[in-house]
Protein backbone atom coordinates (compact mmCIF):
# COMPACT_ATOMS: atom_id res chain seq x y z
CA UNK A 1 0.00 0.00 0.00
CA UNK A 2 1.39 3.43 -0.93
CA UNK A 3 0.96 6.41 1.37
CA UNK A 4 1.17 10.15 0.78
CA UNK A 5 3.60 10.98 3.60
CA UNK A 6 2.75 14.69 3.52
CA UNK A 7 -0.91 14.03 4.25
CA UNK A 8 -0.70 10.64 5.94
CA UNK A 9 -3.35 8.80 3.92
CA UNK A 10 -3.30 5.86 1.57
CA UNK A 11 -3.24 6.58 -2.15
CA UNK A 12 -4.52 3.09 -2.98
CA UNK A 13 -8.20 2.65 -3.71
CA UNK A 14 -9.96 0.24 -1.31
CA UNK A 15 -11.19 -2.95 -2.90
CA UNK A 16 -14.84 -2.60 -3.85
CA UNK A 17 -17.06 -4.89 -5.88
CA UNK A 18 -18.68 -2.01 -7.75
CA UNK A 19 -18.74 1.68 -8.46
CA UNK A 20 -19.04 3.89 -5.37
CA UNK A 21 -20.86 7.19 -5.97
CA UNK A 22 -21.86 9.91 -3.52
CA UNK A 23 -23.68 13.24 -3.53
CA UNK A 24 -23.45 16.23 -1.22
CA UNK A 25 -24.68 19.81 -0.98
CA UNK A 26 -21.74 21.86 0.34
CA UNK A 27 -23.74 24.75 1.83
CA UNK A 28 -21.61 27.08 -0.33
CA UNK A 29 -18.44 25.75 1.26
CA UNK A 30 -19.02 27.85 4.36
CA UNK A 31 -17.39 25.13 6.49
CA UNK A 32 -15.43 23.29 3.85
CA UNK A 33 -12.50 22.42 6.11
CA UNK A 34 -14.84 20.44 8.38
CA UNK A 35 -16.48 18.66 5.41
CA UNK A 36 -13.33 17.33 3.72
CA UNK A 37 -12.68 14.60 6.35
CA UNK A 38 -16.04 12.99 5.49
CA UNK A 39 -15.00 12.47 1.85
CA UNK A 40 -11.68 11.03 2.99
CA UNK A 41 -13.50 8.69 5.38
CA UNK A 42 -15.79 7.47 2.62
CA UNK A 43 -12.85 6.89 0.31
CA UNK A 44 -11.02 4.92 2.99
CA UNK A 45 -13.94 2.80 4.17
CA UNK A 46 -15.96 2.09 1.02
CA UNK A 47 -14.07 3.66 -1.87
CA UNK A 48 -15.08 6.72 -3.84
CA UNK A 49 -15.23 6.72 -7.62
CA UNK A 50 -17.61 9.58 -8.37
CA UNK A 51 -18.70 12.50 -6.17
CA UNK A 52 -21.58 14.80 -7.17
CA UNK A 53 -21.46 18.27 -5.58
CA UNK A 54 -24.00 21.07 -5.30
CA UNK A 55 -23.48 24.67 -4.09
CA UNK A 56 -19.88 24.42 -5.20
CA UNK A 57 -19.22 28.15 -4.86
CA UNK A 58 -18.66 30.54 -2.01
CA UNK A 59 -21.40 33.02 -1.16
CA UNK A 60 -18.97 35.92 -0.85
CA UNK A 61 -16.25 34.81 -3.26
CA UNK A 62 -14.35 32.71 -0.74
CA UNK A 63 -10.99 33.26 0.91
CA UNK A 64 -8.57 35.52 -1.06
CA UNK A 65 -7.05 33.65 -3.97
CA UNK A 66 -9.00 30.48 -3.22
CA UNK A 67 -10.74 28.34 -5.83
CA UNK A 68 -14.18 26.79 -5.61
CA UNK A 69 -14.67 24.29 -2.75
CA UNK A 70 -14.43 21.36 -5.19
CA UNK A 71 -10.78 22.17 -5.89
CA UNK A 72 -9.97 21.84 -2.21
CA UNK A 73 -11.84 18.53 -2.01
CA UNK A 74 -10.06 17.09 -5.05
CA UNK A 75 -6.68 18.19 -3.68
CA UNK A 76 -7.42 16.46 -0.37
CA UNK A 77 -8.54 13.25 -2.09
CA UNK A 78 -5.31 13.10 -4.06
CA UNK A 79 -3.90 13.49 -7.56
CA UNK A 80 -5.94 10.65 -9.14
CA UNK A 81 -9.14 12.65 -8.57
CA UNK A 82 -10.17 14.94 -11.42
CA UNK A 83 -12.81 17.67 -11.74
CA UNK A 84 -15.67 17.97 -14.19
CA UNK A 85 -17.23 21.40 -14.01
CA UNK A 86 -18.23 24.30 -16.23
CA UNK A 87 -18.39 28.04 -15.73
CA UNK A 88 -21.89 27.90 -17.19
CA UNK A 89 -23.16 26.21 -14.00
CA UNK A 90 -20.68 27.18 -11.27
CA UNK A 91 -22.63 25.56 -8.45
CA UNK A 92 -22.33 22.01 -9.81
CA UNK A 93 -19.31 19.73 -10.02
CA UNK A 94 -18.29 16.09 -10.44
CA UNK A 95 -15.10 14.68 -8.95
CA UNK A 96 -14.02 11.29 -10.29
CA UNK A 97 -11.23 8.81 -9.62
CA UNK A 98 -9.20 8.65 -12.83
CA UNK A 99 -7.92 5.20 -11.82
CA UNK A 100 -11.37 3.72 -12.39
CA UNK A 101 -13.23 6.18 -14.65
CA UNK A 102 -12.64 8.52 -17.55
CA UNK A 103 -14.81 11.40 -18.75
CA UNK A 104 -15.66 11.11 -22.45
CA UNK A 105 -17.81 14.25 -22.80
CA UNK A 106 -19.71 16.80 -20.77
CA UNK A 107 -22.65 19.14 -21.32
CA UNK A 108 -24.51 21.91 -19.51
CA UNK A 109 -28.28 21.79 -19.99
CA UNK A 110 -30.66 24.58 -18.87
CA UNK A 111 -33.64 23.58 -16.74
CA UNK A 112 -37.06 25.28 -16.80
CA UNK A 113 -36.78 28.66 -15.11
CA UNK A 114 -39.21 29.89 -12.50
CA UNK A 115 -41.02 32.97 -13.80
CA UNK A 116 -41.08 34.94 -10.54
CA UNK A 117 -40.76 34.67 -6.78
CA UNK A 118 -43.53 35.17 -4.26
CA UNK A 119 -43.01 37.78 -1.53
CA UNK A 120 -42.15 35.01 0.92
CA UNK A 121 -39.67 33.34 -1.45
CA UNK A 122 -37.86 36.68 -1.82
CA UNK A 123 -37.11 36.51 1.90
CA UNK A 124 -34.93 33.40 1.63
CA UNK A 125 -33.60 33.43 -1.95
CA UNK A 126 -30.20 35.12 -2.00
CA UNK A 127 -30.45 38.09 -4.35
CA UNK A 128 -34.26 38.04 -4.25
CA UNK A 129 -34.59 37.03 -7.92
CA UNK A 130 -35.16 33.85 -9.90
CA UNK A 131 -32.03 32.20 -11.25
CA UNK A 132 -31.46 29.98 -14.22
CA UNK A 133 -30.80 26.42 -13.06
CA UNK A 134 -28.77 23.90 -15.04
CA UNK A 135 -27.77 20.29 -14.94
CA UNK A 136 -24.21 19.11 -15.43
CA UNK A 137 -24.12 15.95 -17.54
CA UNK A 138 -20.98 13.88 -18.08
CA UNK A 139 -20.48 10.76 -20.17
CA UNK A 140 -18.31 8.50 -18.02
CA UNK A 141 -16.63 5.23 -18.93
CA UNK A 142 -15.19 2.63 -16.55
CA UNK A 143 -11.62 1.61 -17.28
CA UNK A 144 -11.28 -1.67 -19.09
CA UNK A 145 -13.71 -0.78 -21.84
CA UNK A 146 -16.94 -0.88 -19.88
CA UNK A 147 -20.00 0.77 -21.42
CA UNK A 148 -20.44 4.53 -21.10
CA UNK A 149 -23.00 5.81 -18.61
CA UNK A 150 -24.55 9.22 -18.03
CA UNK A 151 -23.74 11.03 -14.79
CA UNK A 152 -26.10 13.91 -14.04
CA UNK A 153 -25.58 16.40 -11.21
CA UNK A 154 -28.50 18.68 -10.38
CA UNK A 155 -29.81 21.14 -7.80
CA UNK A 156 -33.50 21.88 -8.25
CA UNK A 157 -35.02 25.25 -7.40
CA UNK A 158 -35.67 26.01 -3.75
CA UNK A 159 -38.59 28.25 -4.76
CA UNK A 160 -41.59 27.46 -6.93
CA UNK A 161 -42.98 24.36 -5.26
CA UNK A 162 -42.87 20.71 -6.26
CA UNK A 163 -44.96 21.26 -9.42
CA UNK A 164 -42.24 23.51 -10.79
CA UNK A 165 -39.49 21.13 -9.64
CA UNK A 166 -41.28 18.31 -11.48
CA UNK A 167 -40.79 20.17 -14.77
CA UNK A 168 -37.08 20.30 -13.99
CA UNK A 169 -36.91 16.55 -13.34
CA UNK A 170 -38.73 15.97 -16.63
CA UNK A 171 -36.03 18.03 -18.34
CA UNK A 172 -33.34 15.86 -16.72
CA UNK A 173 -35.01 12.70 -18.06
CA UNK A 174 -35.31 14.29 -21.52
CA UNK A 175 -31.61 15.23 -21.53
CA UNK A 176 -30.65 11.61 -20.86
CA UNK A 177 -32.98 10.33 -23.58
CA UNK A 178 -31.68 12.89 -26.09
CA UNK A 179 -28.19 11.44 -25.63
CA UNK A 180 -29.38 7.80 -25.54
CA UNK A 181 -28.08 7.46 -21.97
CA UNK A 182 -31.36 6.57 -20.30
CA UNK A 183 -30.52 2.86 -20.00
CA UNK A 184 -27.26 3.51 -18.11
CA UNK A 185 -27.58 6.57 -15.95
CA UNK A 186 -26.85 7.99 -12.49
CA UNK A 187 -28.67 11.18 -11.51
CA UNK A 188 -27.69 12.66 -8.16
CA UNK A 189 -28.43 15.85 -6.35
CA UNK A 190 -30.60 18.03 -4.16
CA UNK A 191 -34.30 17.86 -5.03
CA UNK A 192 -35.52 20.49 -2.51
CA UNK A 193 -38.67 18.36 -2.33
CA UNK A 194 -40.33 20.13 0.56
CA UNK A 195 -43.79 19.16 1.81
CA UNK A 196 -45.41 19.90 5.16
CA UNK A 197 -47.01 16.44 5.29
CA UNK A 198 -46.28 13.09 3.61
CA UNK A 199 -42.97 14.31 2.24
CA UNK A 200 -41.72 10.84 1.14
CA UNK A 201 -44.78 10.54 -1.12
CA UNK A 202 -44.12 14.02 -2.53
CA UNK A 203 -40.51 13.08 -3.24
CA UNK A 204 -41.64 9.91 -5.00
CA UNK A 205 -43.98 11.86 -7.29
CA UNK A 206 -41.24 14.36 -8.05
CA UNK A 207 -38.86 11.61 -9.17
CA UNK A 208 -41.42 9.85 -11.37
CA UNK A 209 -39.85 10.94 -14.72
CA UNK A 210 -36.55 9.33 -13.72
CA UNK A 211 -38.28 6.28 -12.30
CA UNK A 212 -40.07 5.85 -15.65
CA UNK A 213 -36.63 5.47 -17.22
CA UNK A 214 -35.76 2.80 -14.66
CA UNK A 215 -33.63 5.17 -12.56
CA UNK A 216 -34.76 4.15 -9.09
CA UNK A 217 -33.97 6.26 -6.05
CA UNK A 218 -33.50 3.06 -4.03
CA UNK A 219 -34.43 -0.58 -4.30
CA UNK A 220 -35.84 -0.49 -0.78
CA UNK A 221 -37.30 2.96 -0.05
CA UNK A 222 -35.17 4.83 2.45
CA UNK A 223 -36.88 7.63 4.33
CA UNK A 224 -34.09 8.91 6.54
CA UNK A 225 -33.89 12.73 6.38
CA UNK A 226 -30.91 14.33 4.63
CA UNK A 227 -31.72 18.05 5.08
CA UNK A 228 -31.97 19.95 8.36
CA UNK A 229 -33.11 23.57 8.58
CA UNK A 230 -31.44 23.89 11.99
CA UNK A 231 -28.01 23.34 10.39
CA UNK A 232 -28.29 26.19 7.89
CA UNK A 233 -25.53 28.75 8.14
CA UNK A 234 -26.59 31.13 5.35
CA UNK A 235 -27.20 34.84 5.90
CA UNK A 236 -30.89 35.38 5.06
CA UNK A 237 -33.31 35.89 7.95
CA UNK A 238 -35.32 32.66 7.35
CA UNK A 239 -32.06 30.68 7.45
CA UNK A 240 -31.06 32.26 10.74
CA UNK A 241 -34.57 31.68 12.07
CA UNK A 242 -34.25 27.99 11.18
CA UNK A 243 -31.02 27.77 13.15
CA UNK A 244 -32.62 29.50 16.13
CA UNK A 245 -35.63 27.17 16.09
CA UNK A 246 -33.25 24.22 15.84
CA UNK A 247 -31.50 25.28 19.02
CA UNK A 248 -34.94 25.21 20.65
CA UNK A 249 -35.45 21.62 19.44
CA UNK A 250 -37.73 22.52 16.52
CA UNK A 251 -36.83 21.41 13.02
CA UNK A 252 -38.42 19.87 9.91
CA UNK A 253 -35.91 17.27 8.73
CA UNK A 254 -36.69 16.15 5.19
CA UNK A 255 -35.15 13.82 2.65
CA UNK A 256 -33.99 15.99 -0.26
CA UNK A 257 -30.85 14.27 -1.56
CA UNK A 258 -31.01 11.28 -3.89
CA UNK A 259 -28.98 8.81 -5.91
CA UNK A 260 -31.24 7.76 -8.80
CA UNK A 261 -29.76 5.08 -11.05
CA UNK A 262 -30.64 2.46 -13.60
CA UNK A 263 -27.66 0.40 -12.44
CA UNK A 264 -28.09 -2.35 -9.82
CA UNK A 265 -27.39 -1.15 -6.28
CA UNK A 266 -25.36 -3.32 -3.90
CA UNK A 267 -25.61 -1.10 -0.83
CA UNK A 268 -26.32 2.45 0.30
CA UNK A 269 -25.12 4.63 3.12
CA UNK A 270 -25.30 8.05 4.72
CA UNK A 271 -22.76 10.21 6.54
CA UNK A 272 -24.02 12.74 9.08
CA UNK A 273 -22.28 16.02 8.19
CA UNK A 274 -23.22 18.68 10.77
CA UNK A 275 -21.19 21.35 8.96
CA UNK A 276 -23.62 21.36 6.07
CA UNK A 277 -27.41 21.50 6.21
CA UNK A 278 -27.34 18.35 4.04
CA UNK A 279 -26.00 14.90 4.86
CA UNK A 280 -23.75 13.02 2.45
CA UNK A 281 -25.34 9.95 0.87
CA UNK A 282 -23.64 7.25 -1.20
CA UNK A 283 -24.28 4.02 -3.02
CA UNK A 284 -22.25 1.16 -4.44
CA UNK A 285 -23.39 0.17 -7.93
CA UNK A 286 -22.71 -2.89 -10.05
CA UNK A 287 -21.55 -1.03 -13.13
Amino acid sequence: MSVDRRKGWSTDRPEASGLVVATHNLMHGLRIDALVPHYLALRETAGLDLLFLQEDRYLAGGPPGDERPSARIAAALGSPYQLVRDDGCPGLCLIYDSRTLSCRARAVVPLPRLARLSWFEKLYIVGGQTKQKYLLLAEMQPHGGGPVFGAVCFHLDTAGGNAHRLTQVQAIASALEARDLQRRAIACGDTNAFAWRRQPEALGKLLAPLRDLGAADSETPETRPTHFFARQNEPKLPHRTGVLLGKMGLDLPRRYDVVCTTLPVSRRGQFVTPDSDHDLIWAELRA
